[in-house]
């Protein structure tokens, strides 16, 4: 059964970070210290109440947190015997907190909306003429029309229905099933691409947000054009406060684990709080996360 109270992200995640730790939400003057996640990131009947005739959003996520629990602890905590199977369960696991966060699932409803309202302009400038120009969706939200190797083909009159269905009440959760759509294609993504694991220096540590995986490009550290598919995606995630994850591309090796600096764990700590919405997750007071939240240094709000 769906339960009301449904986490956008996985407690078996926020857990190695706020077991205790502190929350630092954009605004707010001093961070919360709690000593369990249970009700960080929830949000009632995000992904729908239980249908008895089929497996509802929030069912497949708890399916996908247990089947990779075990491998995500063996990735933290003793890489060596993280197994091809492992990897298999983790990249179900990283997409599925990847397409089921808030942040992932507004963007994607909102890219199709603008889609439809683009259109929409171009058939007033053609005097309003018929407009039934087929479409190439892939994943407008990340502009990579290409994401997918089939991409479905619709027309204007589609394109617009849906983007009604998006914006009415409700309307998220017709957008997270568009994305949970993507699971097995996304995981088949990150099964290829090569593992590099950062370990943090004795006295310091990784922090999270409330978007924990971030997708951009090698190049640029650009979220435009960074489509799973892409040659120059990188994927970073903490993996715990000790551990960091990044994701890409290449030919020359498989899974790689390495020291941090204190400078790369800075550097990757920005990189979080760059892609957080509201929240910095944190297991010890942190103080760039309570610069962010307060909107100081380098987090200062431009006029």
């Amino acid at each position: 059964m769906a339960n009301k109270r449904q986490h956008t992200i996985p407690q078996l995640y926020l857990k190695r970070f706020l077991n205790p730790g502190w929350v630092y939400r954009r605004g707010e003057a001093k961070p919360r210290h709690i000593l369990t996640p249970s009700n960080v990131a929830v949000h009632p009947n995000y992904y729908g109440k239980n249908k008895a005739s089929e497996t509802t959003l929030d069912e497949l996520n708890t399916k996908i947190e247990n089947k990779s629990a075990r491998s995500l602890e063996k990735l933290i905590n003793n890489p060596e015997t993280f197994t091809p199977t492992d990897r298999v369960s983790l990249s179900f696991l990283l997409a599925n907190m990847f397409f089921r966060n808030p942040v992932r699932i507004k963007e994607w409803s909102d890219a199709i909306v603008a889609a439809a309202n683009e259109i929409d302009e171009a058939a007033r400038q053609t005097h309003g003429g018929q407009h039934e120009a087929l479409l190439l969706i892939g994943d407008p939200s990340e502009f990579n029309p290409k994401l997918y190797d089939e991409a479905p083909i619709i027309t204007h009159k589609q394109l617009k229905e849906h983007a009604y269905l998006l914006g009415s009440k409700g309307g998220h959760r017709i957008a997270a099933g568009d994305n949970f759509g993507a699971l097995k294609e996304i995981a088949k993504c990150i099964e290829q691409m090569a593992f590099l694991i950062f370990e943090a220096p004795k006295g310091l540590f990784f922090v999270t947000s409330d978007r924990p995986l971030m997708l951009q490009r090698r190049k640029n550290g650009s979220q435009g054009g960074a489509g799973w598919v892409n040659d120059d995606t990188l994927v970073s995630i903490a993996l715990s406060p000790i551990r960091f994850l990044l994701i890409f591309y290449t030919n020359r090796f498989d899974m790689v684990q390495t020291a941090a600096t204190p400078e790369q764990v800075a550097g990757l700590n920005v990189e979080v709080i760059r892609f957080a919405e509201k929240e910095i997750y944190s297991s010890s007071k942190y103080c760039e996360a309570d610069d962010w939240m307060k909107s100081v240094g380098r987090w200062r709000t431009k006029p």
